[in-house]
C-alpha cells in the first residue's frame, strides 16, 4: 500500500470514529423529533454497537477513494475534504431519497437528509483535517502525480444513454422481483408485491436513472484514467465502483439494522437487492464504456 493510501486508510479510520459520533447525536434528535416513520422506528433505533464497526469500515474505504482522488477535489487542506464529503452526501443519502420518496417514504427522506447532511459534512471535514495533517508531517515533500483528466461534458450524453438502459434493466428486473414474489421495495412498512405499482414506477426508475448517471458519466470524464481496463472493461470496473460507494454501502447499513433487531424477513430482500442493483449498475458501466470517447 502506498504512502498516500496508508493516510487515507489512517485518515477514513479516524474520520469514521467522528461519522459514528454525529451520527448518534443526530440519530436521537430525528427520532426524538419525529422525523422517521412510525413503521421505520424499529430498525432506526439502537444499533449504535453495530454502528461502530459498519460506518468505521466504509470510514476507511471512502478514506482511501479519496486518496486516489486527491488531487481532483476542489480547494486546500481541509476544504478538500468538506467538498468531499458534500459529493458524499450528494450521491448517496441525497440521490437514494430521490429514489424513495416515490414509494411514500417522505418523512423518512427529511429525516435522512437532515442527518446526512451533518454527519457527511464532519466526515469530510476531519477527513481533511487529519489527511493534511498526516500528509505533512511524514510525507511533507512528497509530489501528488497529475492526473490527466477530459472535459466533464464528455461524459454527459453517454452517461445519460447508459442511464436510460440503467433505467429500463431496473425496471424490468424489479417487475420481475415482484411477479415472483423474490424481491420487492419497502413501502409503508411492507413490500409491495403488485404489478400495477411497479409499473406505475417505471418511468420514474428510467427518468431517475438517467439523471444521475448523467452525474456520473461526468464524473467518468475525470477519473477515466484512474480506472483501470480499457474501453468497455474500463466502464463496467466504474460501474461497479460507483455501485460499491452508492448503493451497496447503504444496502450494507440496512441489512446490518435489520438484523441487529431480528428482522430477518427483511434481511433476505436486501441481499437480492444487492444482486438486483448491481447488475443495474453493471449495464450501465457496459453501456457507457461502449459510448464513452475521451
Amino acid at each position: 500500500m502506498t504512502s498516500s493510501l496508508k493516510i487515507g486508510a489512517i485518515s477514513g479510520l479516524i474520520a469514521g470514529f467522528v461519522f459514528v459520533i454525529v451520527s448518534e447525536i443526530l440519530s436521537i434528535m430525528v427520532l426524538s423529533i419525529g422525523l422517521v416513520e412510525p413503521w421505520a422506528r424499529v430498525y432506526y433505533e439502537n444499533n449504535t454497537l453495530v454502528n461502530i464497526p459498519l460506518f468505521i469500515f466504509w470510514g476507511v474505504v471512502l478514506g482511501i477513494v479519496y486518496s486516489k482522488i486527491h488531487s481532483l477535489v476542489p480547494g486546500k487542506g481541509v476544504w478538500k475534504g468538506l467538498i468531499y464529503g458534500l459529493l458524499l452526501f450528494v450521491i448517496v443519502t441525497f440521490r437514494i431519497e430521490t429514489f424513495m420518496i416515490p414509494y411514500s417514504a417522505l418523512l423518512n427522506a427529511v429525516g435522512d437528509l437532515f442527518w446526512g447532511i451533518f454527519v457527511w459534512v464532519a466526515y469530510g471535514l476531519s477527513l481533511g483535517f487529519f489527511y493534511k495533517l498526516l500528509l505533512d508531517k511524514y510525507y511533507p515533500t512528497i509530489e501528488e502525480a497529475k492526473i490527466i483528466t477530459y472535459d466533464v461534458k464528455s461524459g454527459l450524453l453517454p452517461g445519460a444513454i447508459a442511464g436510460i438502459m440503467e433505467g429500463i434493466t431496473a425496471g424490468f428486473v424489479s417487475v420481475i422481483g415482484h411477479v415472483t414474489g423474490l424481491w420487492g421495495v419497502i413501502t409503508g412498512g411492507a413490500i409491495v408485491n403488485t404489478i400495477g405499482f411497479w409499473i406505475s414506477q417505471f418511468a420514474a426508475h428510467i427518468l431517475l436513472n438517467m439523471i444521475w448517471a448523467t452525474v456520473f458519466g461526468a464524473f467518468f470524464a475525470l477519473v477515466y484514467h484512474l480506472v483501470p481496463g480499457k474501453k468497455v472493461i474500463k466502464g463496467l470496473f466504474y460501474g461497479l465502483i460507483m455501485f460499491c460507494i452508492t448503493s451497496f454501502q447503504l444496502l450494507t447499513w440496512m441489512m446490518v439494522w435489520f438484523a441487529n433487531h431480528n428482522l430477518w424477513q427483511l434481511v433476505y430482500p436486501s441481499i437480492l437487492d444487492i444482486l438486483v442493483y448491481g447488475f443495474d449498475f453493471v449495464v450501465f458501466g457496459l453501456v457507457l464504456g461502449a459510448l464513452y470517447r475521451k
